[in-house]
Protein backbone atom coordinates (compact mmCIF):
# COMPACT_ATOMS: atom_id res chain seq x y z
CA UNK A 1 0.00 0.00 0.00
CA UNK A 2 1.57 3.03 -1.02
CA UNK A 3 -1.11 5.70 0.05
CA UNK A 4 -4.76 6.26 1.29
CA UNK A 5 -7.51 8.81 1.38
CA UNK A 6 -10.47 9.09 2.72
CA UNK A 7 -13.17 11.75 1.32
CA UNK A 8 -14.21 14.50 3.47
CA UNK A 9 -17.47 16.31 2.11
CA UNK A 10 -17.46 20.28 1.68
CA UNK A 11 -19.33 21.53 4.82
CA UNK A 12 -22.87 22.66 3.14
CA UNK A 13 -23.32 18.89 3.70
CA UNK A 14 -22.53 18.86 6.95
CA UNK A 15 -25.04 16.78 9.09
CA UNK A 16 -24.57 17.43 12.95
CA UNK A 17 -26.85 16.41 15.65
CA UNK A 18 -30.01 19.39 15.07
CA UNK A 19 -29.58 18.50 11.27
CA UNK A 20 -30.36 15.42 11.86
CA UNK A 21 -33.36 15.77 13.85
CA UNK A 22 -34.71 18.19 11.62
CA UNK A 23 -34.32 15.29 9.11
CA UNK A 24 -36.07 13.08 11.35
CA UNK A 25 -38.50 15.37 12.28
CA UNK A 26 -39.47 16.25 7.92
CA UNK A 27 -40.65 12.23 7.33
CA UNK A 28 -44.07 12.21 7.64
CA UNK A 29 -44.56 8.61 7.96
CA UNK A 30 -43.00 8.49 11.51
CA UNK A 31 -45.44 8.65 14.64
CA UNK A 32 -43.92 9.59 17.97
CA UNK A 33 -42.14 6.17 18.84
CA UNK A 34 -40.43 6.45 15.73
CA UNK A 35 -38.82 10.06 16.32
CA UNK A 36 -37.64 8.70 19.57
CA UNK A 37 -36.19 5.58 18.84
CA UNK A 38 -34.41 7.33 15.72
CA UNK A 39 -32.90 10.25 17.86
CA UNK A 40 -31.99 8.25 20.77
CA UNK A 41 -30.02 6.17 17.70
CA UNK A 42 -28.40 9.11 16.76
CA UNK A 43 -27.43 10.46 20.26
CA UNK A 44 -25.66 7.00 20.99
CA UNK A 45 -24.35 5.95 17.86
CA UNK A 46 -21.47 7.73 18.81
CA UNK A 47 -21.08 9.47 15.19
CA UNK A 48 -20.57 12.74 16.15
CA UNK A 49 -21.21 16.51 14.91
CA UNK A 50 -18.76 16.35 11.96
CA UNK A 51 -20.80 13.93 9.83
CA UNK A 52 -21.88 15.02 6.06
CA UNK A 53 -25.15 13.68 4.10
CA UNK A 54 -25.61 13.62 0.36
CA UNK A 55 -26.81 16.84 -1.28
CA UNK A 56 -30.49 15.36 -2.01
CA UNK A 57 -30.82 14.60 1.44
CA UNK A 58 -29.63 18.53 2.67
CA UNK A 59 -31.72 19.75 -0.33
CA UNK A 60 -34.64 17.46 1.31
CA UNK A 61 -35.13 15.56 -1.40
CA UNK A 62 -34.82 12.04 -0.01
CA UNK A 63 -38.37 10.85 -0.85
CA UNK A 64 -37.76 11.25 -4.51
CA UNK A 65 -33.80 10.87 -5.54
CA UNK A 66 -33.06 10.20 -9.13
CA UNK A 67 -30.23 8.04 -10.65
CA UNK A 68 -28.37 11.58 -11.26
CA UNK A 69 -28.10 11.84 -7.28
CA UNK A 70 -26.16 8.70 -7.08
CA UNK A 71 -23.86 9.46 -9.69
CA UNK A 72 -23.82 13.24 -8.43
CA UNK A 73 -22.89 11.67 -5.06
CA UNK A 74 -20.16 9.22 -6.45
CA UNK A 75 -18.22 11.57 -8.87
CA UNK A 76 -18.05 14.04 -5.43
CA UNK A 77 -16.74 11.41 -3.63
CA UNK A 78 -14.69 9.40 -6.36
CA UNK A 79 -13.02 12.86 -8.02
CA UNK A 80 -12.46 14.74 -4.90
CA UNK A 81 -10.75 11.70 -3.34
CA UNK A 82 -8.48 10.53 -6.44
CA UNK A 83 -7.57 14.26 -7.18
CA UNK A 84 -5.89 14.09 -3.96
CA UNK A 85 -4.42 10.54 -3.92
CA UNK A 86 -3.02 11.37 -7.36
CA UNK A 87 -2.02 14.87 -6.56
CA UNK A 88 0.31 13.58 -3.47
CA UNK A 89 1.45 10.18 -4.45
CA UNK A 90 2.74 11.95 -7.84
CA UNK A 91 1.13 8.74 -9.41
CA UNK A 92 -0.46 9.49 -12.68
CA UNK A 93 -4.00 7.80 -13.72
CA UNK A 94 -1.87 6.48 -16.79
CA UNK A 95 0.19 4.59 -14.74
CA UNK A 96 -3.10 2.51 -12.69
CA UNK A 97 -2.99 -0.92 -13.84
CA UNK A 98 -6.17 -2.08 -11.94
CA UNK A 99 -9.20 -0.66 -11.08
CA UNK A 100 -11.59 -2.12 -8.34
CA UNK A 101 -14.85 -0.04 -7.51
CA UNK A 102 -17.11 -1.12 -4.46
CA UNK A 103 -20.20 0.47 -4.16
CA UNK A 104 -23.18 -1.91 -2.58
CA UNK A 105 -26.24 0.37 -3.61
CA UNK A 106 -25.20 1.46 -6.72
CA UNK A 107 -24.78 -0.46 -9.92
CA UNK A 108 -25.23 1.33 -12.99
CA UNK A 109 -24.51 1.23 -16.86
CA UNK A 110 -21.66 2.33 -17.77
CA UNK A 111 -20.06 1.50 -14.54
CA UNK A 112 -18.47 3.00 -11.92
CA UNK A 113 -14.88 2.24 -13.00
CA UNK A 114 -15.75 3.91 -16.42
CA UNK A 115 -16.66 6.99 -15.12
CA UNK A 116 -13.23 7.18 -13.38
CA UNK A 117 -11.10 5.54 -16.74
CA UNK A 118 -12.76 8.20 -18.74
CA UNK A 119 -12.43 11.18 -16.26
CA UNK A 120 -8.68 10.33 -16.08
CA UNK A 121 -8.31 9.21 -19.39
CA UNK A 122 -6.77 6.22 -17.62
CA UNK A 123 -5.35 3.39 -20.24
CA UNK A 124 -7.50 1.14 -21.90
CA UNK A 125 -5.99 -2.21 -21.19
CA UNK A 126 -6.67 -1.03 -17.21
CA UNK A 127 -8.13 -4.11 -15.44
CA UNK A 128 -11.78 -2.98 -14.11
CA UNK A 129 -13.88 -4.65 -11.64
CA UNK A 130 -16.94 -3.23 -10.32
CA UNK A 131 -18.54 -4.64 -7.10
CA UNK A 132 -21.93 -4.07 -6.16
CA UNK A 133 -24.47 -5.59 -3.54
CA UNK A 134 -22.01 -7.20 -1.08
CA UNK A 135 -22.21 -4.90 1.51
CA UNK A 136 -19.91 -4.31 3.82
CA UNK A 137 -17.61 -7.11 3.36
CA UNK A 138 -17.12 -5.44 -0.51
CA UNK A 139 -14.12 -3.33 1.02
CA UNK A 140 -12.38 -7.23 1.89
CA UNK A 141 -13.23 -8.66 -1.35
CA UNK A 142 -11.74 -5.81 -3.34
CA UNK A 143 -8.61 -6.07 -1.56
CA UNK A 144 -8.26 -9.78 -1.64
CA UNK A 145 -8.78 -9.34 -5.31
CA UNK A 146 -6.16 -6.90 -5.89
CA UNK A 147 -3.59 -9.18 -3.99
CA UNK A 148 -4.77 -11.80 -5.74
CA UNK A 149 -4.04 -10.27 -9.38
CA UNK A 150 -0.73 -8.55 -8.00
CA UNK A 151 0.44 -12.31 -8.28
CA UNK A 152 -0.02 -12.70 -11.96
CA UNK A 153 0.62 -8.52 -12.51
CA UNK A 154 4.10 -8.17 -10.69
CA UNK A 155 4.96 -4.19 -10.49
CA UNK A 156 1.00 -3.07 -10.94
CA UNK A 157 -0.27 -0.05 -9.28
CA UNK A 158 -3.98 -0.86 -8.66
CA UNK A 159 -6.46 1.57 -7.12
CA UNK A 160 -9.34 0.55 -4.71
CA UNK A 161 -12.36 2.93 -4.33
CA UNK A 162 -14.20 1.61 -1.78
CA UNK A 163 -17.94 3.62 -0.40
CA UNK A 164 -21.30 3.82 -0.51
CA UNK A 165 -24.79 5.35 -2.68
CA UNK A 166 -26.41 6.86 0.46
CA UNK A 167 -28.45 9.67 -1.42
CA UNK A 168 -30.70 7.23 -3.77
CA UNK A 169 -31.41 4.50 -0.75
CA UNK A 170 -32.74 6.87 1.98
CA UNK A 171 -35.21 5.09 4.22
CA UNK A 172 -38.00 6.83 4.34
CA UNK A 173 -40.64 4.61 6.21
CA UNK A 174 -41.16 3.36 9.54
CA UNK A 175 -39.41 -0.21 10.05
CA UNK A 176 -36.76 0.19 12.45
CA UNK A 177 -34.44 -2.34 10.85
CA UNK A 178 -34.49 0.16 8.04
CA UNK A 179 -34.31 2.85 9.72
CA UNK A 180 -31.27 2.36 11.03
CA UNK A 181 -29.17 3.34 8.01
CA UNK A 182 -30.31 6.28 8.00
CA UNK A 183 -28.66 6.62 11.67
CA UNK A 184 -25.05 4.88 10.50
CA UNK A 185 -24.03 5.90 7.73
CA UNK A 186 -23.14 8.96 6.16
CA UNK A 187 -21.00 10.63 3.11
Amino acid sequence: MIDYECYKATEDRRLNTENSANLILRNKNLGLEEYKFLLQTIVNSGIGEDTYAPKNIIQEREECPSLDDGLSEMDDIFYDTLDKLFSRTGISPLEIDILVVNVSLLSTVPSLTSRIINRYSMRADVKAFNLSGMGCSASLVAIDLVQHLFKSHKRAFAVVVSTESMGPNWYCGKERSMMLSNCLFRS
